[in-house]
């Protein structure tokens, strides 16, 4: 798993975009849910909210995310975490699996199965185009993900690691983002030089540096242009309500 760069914790969510799908997530908890596990937690922003609801308990593996937790929490892995089975009505995930390797995956998500006594409810960016948000190391020219995914879900594929379970809601939705045209990203990014400009990118995993190159010019202006023409905006997130069958 890449390292997060622990200052984003800090000014996490600045567009309020966390707080807007709070909105849905509290309607499409089932009725007869008592007991929340957030694994995945962050900052908090959504398990501090669904606790005043709620029996919440936050779980996360950042010590400086979870200073901001103002619920029960459990600093620990999604991996490996230190609960009984079934002892959560739901087991919640926001923005977390595709952090993981392949191995971490299968193991966070059995963990998931093994604590939930009914439902699952997890958010993933929607069919995300990964090779669109990478960055370029300032320090060693690593190229890699602005954020540490590494995985791109579908309903259908998010549905396969959850097969002893059957989908009772999904939905796209969230704030809108463009995929880019496959051959204008590759004339952006190695005739261009122009790779993703984010924010806070995770620590590159090459040097363990938190600069990245930006680079504007009349390339990666004109493949930003025609993409435009070329592509269509697609809602960010995905989220999934399963049911144990």
């Amino acid at each position: 798993m890449l390292k997060i760069n622990e200052a984003v914790w800090h000014d996490y969510d600045q567009g309020g975009y966390i707080t807007q799908k709070l909105e849905t997530i509290k309607k499409w908890i089932p009725e007869d849910v008592h007991s929340i596990l957030d694994v995945g937690c962050g900052n908090g922003i959504i398990c501090n909210a669904l606790a005043q609801d709620y029996d919440v308990t936050g779980i996360d593996i950042s010590e400086t995310a979870l200073k901001a937790v103002s619920t029960k929490k459990i600093q620990c892995s999604a991996t490996d975490i230190p609960l009984p089975d079934r002892s959560f009505d739901l087991v919640f995930s926001s923005e977390m699996l595709e952090h993981l390797t392949e191995a971490e995956l299968k193991q966070a998500v059995a963990e998931m199965k093994r604590i939930s006594s009914r439902y699952i409810l997890i958010s993933v960016p929607n069919r995300e185009q990964l090779s669109n948000t990478r960055v370029k190391c300032a320090s060693c020219r690593m190229v890699y993900h602005a954020y540490g995914h590494l995985h791109s879900f579908t309903t259908e594929g998010l549905g396969s690691q959850f097969q002893e379970y059957q989908v009772k809601r999904s939905l796209q939705f969230g704030p809108l983002t463009r995929e880019f045209n496959p051959v204008l990203l590759w004339i952006k990014q190695h005739w261009g030089g122009q790779y993703h400009h984010p924010e806070a990118p995770v620590l590159c995993p090459g040097c363990k540096g938190s600069s990245f190159i930006q680079v504007s010019n009349p390339v990666s202006k004109a493949c930003n242009f025609l993409n435009k023409l070329l592509t269509k905006a697609k809602p960010y997130w995905l989220m999934v309500l399963f049911e144990k069958e």
